[in-house]
């Protein structure tokens, strides 16, 4: 099978990329042998996609995407790794199918920005160098705002009823009857970069005899609870008189992108629609101004606490057995946490108080999203062969992603089953974070004010609120134009 490779060698370094977003799956022994129909893999099977049976005479369907989430879109060949394997079966299926050849363009990359400025510039160029874009979610609104994408519900075999497309992201990011970015079950990513909290059950025996995941079910996980757990928990291994990753703590996280989701978990829309249905700013509340002041505490008052400059040291911090919790995402599982010698359950976000009714999370600003450039000149095979691959993903890969591998190959405990279930139920998106780069300073500004030890959420709000507000118009104007 042939493959298109589009290289490019300019590489910038986005500050919300994650050091293990190219997830290492090779060193994975498993093979697909190991696994096993189950229920929901035949109920999944079973769910029809209403496409039409249609031959495309070996036409290549050419996908934009970049060396970090090459594992979403393409693999050469079949080599015993069920991860591997699960996804060129998903691609010979459909290739197979419609008579078609799947190949990736692949940006010489792993951050977002040097891949949306090559799919833009190509677009720009009026170039129909690709049919599908899959990019990272914070960096594609530049890409709609420049009008550079058609309308998914233009688009006529598309059904974003059907499971394969996660709509809590769709329809976030739809206004009216416009949809410029869709996340479905290629996206793999929404899955790897969903965060949670990882627990070190070694310490957990050694500071307190709580049952965790009890405390989960009763409802009674909220965020005043995890900081009286955490705060106190430190102890200078060493005896240096130093705090650093040799120490023991009750908490560590880095301070950028695990902040994001504190919006979500707390149920706070940055934007959320009007009674007109039209998106608007709503981040400016009193239960916006408690949480930061809440994080601060979490992050910054207790001595259990440690907070490093360097984004990846807290993860080797809780793999090496340094601390009794850290927030993270799933994909994680896959590849660092394999390697911890003490056993760790997973958690979901706490609650902000005991009255929300649901647990909730939120994933990284760097999971894909698909856009079809206006370039494109055969849309009912975008269309088709989009819908088809969602449908495969959701059918044959994302099981073996979630079921097989997640839940019983790097789960090291059925309780942990159980709450990678809960987490995945609550996940929670926000229009703004496709538009993170276009309305400024509001989508990261919890993130910035805990980063910088700051509760003065008034003021910088104030100072942010006009330009955010033009940025939303233009936004807005873009979807009206359509």
């Amino acid at each position: 099978m042939s493959c298109l490779m589009l290289a490019t060698s300019i590489f910038t370094v986005s500050c919300s990329d994650p050091a293990e977003d190219n997830i290492d799956t090779g060193s994975i022994l498993e093979t697909t042998a190991d696994i096993e129909t189950d229920n929901e893999t035949d109920i999944r099977k079973a769910i029809a996609d209403n496409l039409p049976e249609t031959d495309f005479e070996g036409q290549i369907f050419r996908i934009s995407t970049k060396e970090g989430t090459l594992y979403e879109i393409y693999t050469e060949a079949e080599d015993g790794e069920i991860l591997n394997d699960a996804l060129y079966q998903r691609n010979r299926t459909v290739e197979e199918r419609f008579n078609v050849e799947i190949a990736p363009l692949v940006t010489n990359a792993n951050d977002g920005n040097t891949h949306v400025n090559s799919v833009t510039n190509t677009i720009m160029a009026g170039d129909d160098a690709f049919d599908l874009a899959a990019t990272y979610v914070y960096t594609s609104g530049t890409i709609i705002i420049e009008k550079l994408y058609i309308n998914w519900l233009s688009l006529q075999y598309n059904d974003f009823t059907k499971p394969w497309w996660i709509n809590g992201i769709n329809e976030k990011f739809q206004v009216e009857d416009v949809l410029y970015a869709a996340v479905g079950d290629i996206c793999i990513s929404a899955l790897k970069l969903t965060y949670g909290i990882f627990y070190n059950k070694n310490i957990g025996k050694s500071y307190n005899t709580e049952d965790y995941y009890q405390i989960v079910r009763d409802g009674t996980w909220t965020i005043e609870y995890f900081i009286s757990r955490v705060k106190d928990i430190y102890n200078d291994v060493n005896g240096d008189g130093l705090r650093d990753k040799n120490d023991l703590y009750g908490f560590t996280a880095e301070a950028a992108t695990n902040l994001d989701v504190y919006t979500f978990a707390f149920d706070i829309p940055i934007i959320d629609r009007n009674d007109e249905g039209i998106p608007e700013i709503v981040l400016n509340t009193d239960k916006t101004i408690q949480s930061v002041e809440t994080i601060n505490r979490l992050y910054w008052d207790g001595i259990g606490s440690y907070i490093p400059t360097d984004y990846n040291e807290p993860i080797t911090v809780f793999k090496d057995g340094n601390a009794m919790f850290t927030t993270t995402w799933l994909g994680n599982a896959f590849s660092v946490f394999r390697e911890m010698e003490d056993d760790y359950g997973i958690l979901p976000y706490p609650k902000f108080d005991e009255k929300q009714e649901i647990y909730m999370t939120g994933a990284m600003d760097n999971y894909s999203v698909l856009g079809v450039p206006i370039t494109a000149t055969n849309l009912d095979m975008i269309s088709i062969i989009t819908e088809a691959i969602n449908a495969e993903s959701y059918k044959s890969l994302f099981p073996v992603y979630y079921t097989q591998a997640l839940q019983n190959k790097f789960a090291r405990d059925t309780e942990s089953i159980e709450m990678i279930d809960i987490l995945m139920a609550g996940r929670n998106f926000d229009f703004s974070t496709l538009f993170a780069s276009n309305i400024p300073g509001i989508p990261w500004l919890f993130r910035s004010l805990v980063a910088s030890k700051s509760t003065d959420f008034v003021s910088q709000y104030t100072r942010t609120e006009n330009s955010a507000l033009a940025g939303l118009e233009k936004v807005l104007d873009t979807y009206k134009s359509n």
